[in-house]
């Protein structure tokens, strides 16, 4: 009881520090999400055994840059495709389960494009709004808690067909059914009130859910390579910041193409 407590106490501080700053102040909003993506950083560089100094002073001048917004159009359009080629690499082999050796190259631009690079399109995101509201940011937040949250709750009651085993034993088809389809609700509703997907609302419902579970199973491909059960210990009760943002960093570069498409 104690422990669920706490994972609530924090759970609900994290939304919470999320939510109020991403509707306050952009520039709280991209110092917090520097923050945790440095903390991921830190975490996912202990995973695959790579401590680089470099990297996080990359972040801090990327985010920087991006909110001062000194990116010319090359940079920003090199780390979006970049992201979303290296995410698509990784999820390749991780559907594969296959443990990969990683070389120094890899491992710059495993921590440069798929942590660094997707995390920026985190707070890139609040430029994307409805009537001066970051609305394309809190449902593409909520999105993934409902999913997360669904995906749990009926997999924890009803999952028996594994989603995939080797990588993790615990999703399952029937939990991935349940979390689908708590998200299409919320977005049917979202379309339905504030407009902001058109006609494409339901591509992007059926979408996100995959590639918030995909971003679930490419960290536990890692921890899995790296024989542990948590990112780190900075959250009580969830484990990591990696842990937490693993499914909100894959995905953000996706979304981020899929908004400028539609």
């Amino acid at each position: 009881m104690k422990e669920l407590t706490t994972r609530a106490i924090s759970g609900i501080l994290y939304v919470a520090l999320l939510t109020i700053t991403m509707f306050t102040s952009p520039l709280a909003f991209y110092c917090l999400i520097a923050v945790f993506a440095g903390l991921a950083l830190w975490e996912f560089q202990q995973l695959i055994q790579f401590e680089n100094i470099v990297a996080p002073l990359i972040l801090i001048g990327l985010f920087t840059s991006a909110y001062l917004g000194l990116l010319s159009a090359y940079i920003f359009d090199l780390f979006l495709y970049a992201a979303l080629l290296i995410n698509t690499a990784i999820t390749v082999l991780c559907l594969k389960n296959k443990q990969a050796h990683f070389s120094w190259v890899s491992k710059s631009g495993l921590t440069l494009f798929y942590l660094i690079g997707s995390s920026l399109f985190i707070p890139l995101l609040i430029a994307q709004s409805k009537d001066g509201a970051p609305y394309y940011l809190l449902f593409f937040y909520l999105s993934i808690w409902v999913n997360n949250s669904f995906a749990y709750l009926t997999g924890s009651q009803i999952g028996k067909t594994k989603l995939l085993p080797a990588i993790s034993p615990k999703k399952s088809w029937e939990g991935y059914a349940g979390g689908a389809f708590a998200t299409l609700i919320l977005l049917y509703f979202v379309e339905n009130n504030f407009s902001l997907y058109g006609p494409y609302w339901w591509s992007i419902a059926l979408l996100l859910p995959a590639l918030a579970t995909l971003g679930d199973f490419v960290q536990s491909y890692f921890k899995r390579r790296a024989n542990v059960k948590d990112s780190g210990t900075l959250l009580p009760g969830h484990g990591g910041f990696y842990d937490r943002m693993d499914s909100v960093i894959y995905t953000a570069p996706f979304y981020y193409l899929l908004l400028k498409i539609i």
